[in-house]
């Protein structure tokens, strides 16, 4: 079986095509615990409502016990396991998924429970779990989707702009300073993700329009044969900028699918509403 979790920020219908395993990261908001279920029991709308209603949520690690629950249930069974996680630079998740397997293993000495950090987020973590989880659906063996995620991953390339300053500052990836000057010019900053799976400030880009574009350009110039592959456009409640941002890629390359995602609570907690985003295949960074 493959597992994945919901940082992956896939939409629910194509999460159930793929008769996947999932795990669910838990956040907290207005004084209320929630679990990331891909928008199922609470809407992405409604989260980023309440954020821009100045509700500041934040966000857990998956819980050692769910790893456990997981494992053990496969381990019985004799089925192996392997697990695409989200990356263990930015959460400590995936340290405690090597602890649960540990103590899984001390009953089943025999499990095969595999775990690969994905080294990705969000959108970017959600297509390379995409392709993989296709793979893995259209036959391919535990064995082979794990070689192929460790071989393809270093060519992911995911790059955000976000529209709050202030939820970038509050989780320390902006100083006090930077982001005050920033709100005042319109400066929207534009975020990488790095080999090793962090989130990168690269420069930034004064006014939305501007950075809309510069996403789009990122495309048509470091992706690897676009014609040949599905690309993926993500928004923190942002569905008409994603909408242009995914005619302007057009406009540029031809691709054979634009996937569109929306943002959870788990990244959307700190990059706050109208965050956009597209990650795309090109050369080992």
């Amino acid at each position: 079986m493959l597992l994945i979790d919901t940082c992956s920020d896939l939409p629910a219908a194509i999460v159930e095509e793929l008769g996947v395993e999932v795990l669910n990261f838990p956040y907290t908001l207005a004084g209320c615990e929630h679990v990331d279920d891909f928008g199922r029991t609470q809407s992405h709308q409604e989260f980023y409502a309440a954020m821009r209603a100045g509700e500041h949520p934040t966000t857990m690690q998956v819980p050692r016990s769910s790893f456990i629950d997981v494992f053990t249930r496969y381990a019985a069974k004799g089925e192996p396991l392997l697990y695409l996680g989200f990356s263990s630079a930015l959460s400590g998740t995936f340290d405690l998924a090597w602890l649960a397997r540990k103590e899984v293993l001390e009953q089943y000495p025999d499990a095969d429970i595999r775990l690969v950090d994905t080294k990705a987020a969000a959108v970017a973590e959600g297509l390379l779990v995409y392709e993989a989880a296709r793979r893995w659906r259209d036959g391919m063996s535990l064995d082979d989707v794990e070689r192929w995620v460790e071989a393809e991953r270093p060519r992911l390339n995911g790059w955000f702009i976000v529209d709050d300053l202030e939820t970038l500052r509050r989780g320390g990836r902006l100083n006090g300073a930077m982001a005050a000057a920033g709100t005042l010019l319109e400066v929207k900053p534009l975020l990488h993700i790095t080999n090793d799976g962090r989130l990168d400030l690269k420069r930034s880009i004064r006014g939305r329009a501007k950075s809309m574009r510069a996403l789009a350009d990122l495309v048509a110039e470091r992706a690897k044969d676009p014609s040949a592959q599905t690309i993926a456009v993500a928004h923190g409640d942002a569905l008409e900028d994603a909408e242009a941002l995914k005619a302007m890629i057009a406009e540029r390359v031809d691709v054979v699918d634009i996937i569109t995602m929306q943002t959870g609570p788990v990244i959307g907690a700190h990059t706050g509403p109208g965050m956009l985003a597209v990650v795309f295949w090109g050369e080992a960074q």
